[in-house]
Protein backbone atom coordinates (compact mmCIF):
# COMPACT_ATOMS: atom_id res chain seq x y z
CA UNK A 1 0.00 0.00 0.00
CA UNK A 2 1.30 3.43 -0.96
CA UNK A 3 0.51 6.43 1.18
CA UNK A 4 1.09 10.02 0.12
CA UNK A 5 1.56 12.72 2.66
CA UNK A 6 1.80 16.41 1.96
CA UNK A 7 2.07 19.52 4.01
CA UNK A 8 -0.71 21.81 2.97
CA UNK A 9 -1.03 25.28 4.36
CA UNK A 10 -4.27 27.18 4.68
CA UNK A 11 -3.02 29.64 2.02
CA UNK A 12 -2.58 26.81 -0.52
CA UNK A 13 -6.06 25.42 0.19
CA UNK A 14 -7.66 28.87 -0.17
CA UNK A 15 -5.70 29.56 -3.38
CA UNK A 16 -6.79 26.19 -4.82
CA UNK A 17 -10.45 26.77 -3.95
CA UNK A 18 -10.32 30.28 -5.48
CA UNK A 19 -8.71 28.95 -8.67
CA UNK A 20 -11.35 26.23 -9.07
CA UNK A 21 -14.09 28.77 -8.33
CA UNK A 22 -12.72 31.20 -10.94
CA UNK A 23 -12.65 28.48 -13.60
CA UNK A 24 -16.20 27.37 -12.71
CA UNK A 25 -17.43 30.98 -12.79
CA UNK A 26 -15.79 31.54 -16.19
CA UNK A 27 -17.41 28.43 -17.65
CA UNK A 28 -20.79 29.40 -16.18
CA UNK A 29 -20.58 32.88 -17.69
CA UNK A 30 -19.46 31.68 -21.15
CA UNK A 31 -21.89 28.76 -21.53
CA UNK A 32 -25.09 30.87 -21.74
CA UNK A 33 -23.38 33.24 -24.18
CA UNK A 34 -22.49 30.31 -26.44
CA UNK A 35 -26.06 29.00 -26.32
CA UNK A 36 -27.44 32.43 -27.20
CA UNK A 37 -25.08 32.85 -30.16
CA UNK A 38 -27.27 30.85 -32.54
CA UNK A 39 -30.42 32.69 -31.44
CA UNK A 40 -28.82 36.15 -31.69
CA UNK A 41 -27.31 35.36 -35.08
CA UNK A 42 -30.67 34.15 -36.36
CA UNK A 43 -32.34 37.33 -35.17
CA UNK A 44 -29.72 39.31 -37.08
CA UNK A 45 -30.24 37.14 -40.19
CA UNK A 46 -26.63 35.95 -40.09
CA UNK A 47 -27.10 32.26 -39.26
CA UNK A 48 -25.04 30.19 -41.66
CA UNK A 49 -25.45 26.60 -42.72
CA UNK A 50 -22.35 25.59 -40.76
CA UNK A 51 -23.89 26.40 -37.36
CA UNK A 52 -24.20 23.64 -34.78
CA UNK A 53 -27.81 22.52 -34.50
CA UNK A 54 -28.23 20.64 -31.23
CA UNK A 55 -31.77 21.69 -30.32
CA UNK A 56 -35.12 22.08 -32.03
CA UNK A 57 -35.00 25.82 -31.30
CA UNK A 58 -31.70 26.12 -33.18
CA UNK A 59 -33.11 24.20 -36.18
CA UNK A 60 -36.18 26.44 -36.29
CA UNK A 61 -33.96 29.54 -35.92
CA UNK A 62 -31.91 28.39 -38.92
CA UNK A 63 -35.02 28.07 -41.10
CA UNK A 64 -36.39 31.40 -39.90
CA UNK A 65 -33.06 33.13 -40.58
CA UNK A 66 -33.59 32.30 -44.26
CA UNK A 67 -37.14 33.69 -44.20
CA UNK A 68 -39.08 30.42 -43.80
CA UNK A 69 -42.04 30.39 -41.40
CA UNK A 70 -42.45 26.91 -39.97
CA UNK A 71 -44.48 25.10 -37.36
CA UNK A 72 -42.02 25.03 -34.42
CA UNK A 73 -42.53 21.32 -33.78
CA UNK A 74 -41.14 18.92 -36.39
CA UNK A 75 -43.68 16.87 -38.31
CA UNK A 76 -41.27 13.94 -38.16
CA UNK A 77 -37.84 13.01 -36.84
CA UNK A 78 -36.18 9.83 -38.04
CA UNK A 79 -32.82 8.27 -38.66
CA UNK A 80 -31.98 7.68 -42.33
CA UNK A 81 -29.20 5.96 -44.23
CA UNK A 82 -27.50 7.93 -47.00
CA UNK A 83 -26.75 5.61 -49.93
CA UNK A 84 -23.16 4.48 -50.51
CA UNK A 85 -23.49 5.38 -54.19
CA UNK A 86 -25.70 8.06 -55.69
CA UNK A 87 -28.08 7.39 -58.57
CA UNK A 88 -29.13 10.23 -60.90
CA UNK A 89 -31.83 11.43 -58.51
CA UNK A 90 -29.45 11.64 -55.55
CA UNK A 91 -26.82 13.29 -57.72
CA UNK A 92 -29.36 15.97 -58.74
CA UNK A 93 -30.34 16.40 -55.07
CA UNK A 94 -26.68 16.75 -54.10
CA UNK A 95 -26.25 19.39 -56.84
CA UNK A 96 -28.92 21.44 -55.03
CA UNK A 97 -26.98 20.97 -51.79
CA UNK A 98 -23.68 22.05 -53.35
CA UNK A 99 -25.33 25.22 -54.71
CA UNK A 100 -26.06 26.26 -51.12
CA UNK A 101 -22.64 25.27 -49.75
CA UNK A 102 -23.42 21.76 -48.51
CA UNK A 103 -22.31 18.40 -49.91
CA UNK A 104 -23.68 14.92 -49.18
CA UNK A 105 -20.79 13.08 -50.88
CA UNK A 106 -18.59 12.83 -47.74
CA UNK A 107 -21.52 11.20 -45.92
CA UNK A 108 -22.27 8.40 -48.39
CA UNK A 109 -23.10 5.22 -46.48
CA UNK A 110 -23.52 7.12 -43.18
CA UNK A 111 -26.56 7.56 -40.96
CA UNK A 112 -28.11 10.93 -40.14
CA UNK A 113 -31.25 12.39 -38.58
CA UNK A 114 -33.93 13.80 -40.87
CA UNK A 115 -36.12 16.54 -39.36
CA UNK A 116 -39.19 17.58 -41.37
CA UNK A 117 -41.01 20.84 -40.60
CA UNK A 118 -44.32 22.03 -42.04
CA UNK A 119 -44.11 25.50 -43.60
CA UNK A 120 -46.95 27.71 -42.37
CA UNK A 121 -46.77 29.78 -45.55
CA UNK A 122 -44.96 29.63 -48.87
CA UNK A 123 -44.49 32.69 -51.12
CA UNK A 124 -46.36 31.15 -54.06
CA UNK A 125 -49.29 30.09 -51.88
CA UNK A 126 -48.55 26.37 -52.33
CA UNK A 127 -49.91 24.14 -49.57
CA UNK A 128 -48.27 21.11 -47.96
CA UNK A 129 -44.74 22.49 -48.38
CA UNK A 130 -42.12 21.13 -45.98
CA UNK A 131 -38.60 21.99 -44.90
CA UNK A 132 -36.24 19.03 -44.49
CA UNK A 133 -33.03 19.23 -42.46
CA UNK A 134 -30.59 16.33 -42.59
CA UNK A 135 -28.25 16.50 -39.60
CA UNK A 136 -25.25 14.37 -38.64
CA UNK A 137 -23.44 14.95 -35.35
CA UNK A 138 -25.24 18.28 -34.84
CA UNK A 139 -24.07 19.57 -38.26
CA UNK A 140 -26.36 20.30 -41.18
CA UNK A 141 -25.39 18.14 -44.17
CA UNK A 142 -28.45 18.74 -46.41
CA UNK A 143 -31.50 21.00 -46.40
CA UNK A 144 -34.39 21.53 -48.78
CA UNK A 145 -37.82 23.01 -49.24
CA UNK A 146 -40.18 20.71 -51.12
CA UNK A 147 -43.77 20.00 -52.09
CA UNK A 148 -44.92 16.41 -52.47
CA UNK A 149 -47.59 16.90 -55.14
CA UNK A 150 -47.19 15.21 -58.52
CA UNK A 151 -46.06 18.56 -59.96
CA UNK A 152 -44.12 19.41 -56.78
CA UNK A 153 -40.71 20.99 -56.43
CA UNK A 154 -37.47 20.79 -54.47
CA UNK A 155 -35.01 23.61 -53.84
CA UNK A 156 -32.46 24.61 -51.22
CA UNK A 157 -33.39 26.58 -48.11
CA UNK A 158 -31.22 29.51 -49.24
CA UNK A 159 -33.39 29.97 -52.35
CA UNK A 160 -36.43 32.08 -51.49
CA UNK A 161 -38.96 32.51 -54.33
CA UNK A 162 -39.64 36.18 -55.05
CA UNK A 163 -42.64 35.76 -57.31
CA UNK A 164 -45.37 33.26 -57.95
CA UNK A 165 -44.08 30.65 -60.38
CA UNK A 166 -45.62 27.50 -61.68
CA UNK A 167 -43.53 24.35 -61.32
CA UNK A 168 -42.88 24.37 -65.10
CA UNK A 169 -41.37 27.88 -64.85
CA UNK A 170 -39.22 26.80 -61.91
CA UNK A 171 -37.92 23.63 -63.58
CA UNK A 172 -34.25 24.55 -63.01
CA UNK A 173 -34.60 23.80 -59.31
CA UNK A 174 -36.47 20.50 -59.64
CA UNK A 175 -34.92 17.10 -59.26
CA UNK A 176 -35.48 15.45 -62.64
CA UNK A 177 -37.71 12.40 -62.63
CA UNK A 178 -36.25 9.24 -64.07
CA UNK A 179 -38.39 6.60 -65.73
CA UNK A 180 -37.25 4.07 -63.13
CA UNK A 181 -37.75 6.21 -60.03
CA UNK A 182 -41.29 7.35 -59.19
CA UNK A 183 -41.87 10.81 -57.71
CA UNK A 184 -41.37 10.53 -53.97
CA UNK A 185 -42.95 12.60 -51.25
CA UNK A 186 -40.68 15.09 -49.50
CA UNK A 187 -40.34 13.03 -46.32
CA UNK A 188 -38.96 10.06 -48.24
CA UNK A 189 -36.39 11.76 -50.46
CA UNK A 190 -33.71 10.45 -48.13
CA UNK A 191 -34.18 6.67 -47.68
CA UNK A 192 -35.12 5.30 -44.30
CA UNK A 193 -32.46 3.56 -42.28
CA UNK A 194 -32.56 -0.13 -41.75
CA UNK A 195 -32.52 -1.33 -38.15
Amino acid sequence: MIVFAAKVSVKKVVAGVLAVGAVALGVAMLAPAAAETVQVSAAEGELDLDSKLKTNEQRVALLESYGWKVDPEPRSEREVQIPKTFDDTYQAYNDIQREQGLDLAPYQGKRAMLYTYELTEYPTGAQGVTANLLIRRNRLIAADISAAEADGFVHGITEYPESIETPQQNSASQIPESSETPQQDSASQIPESTP
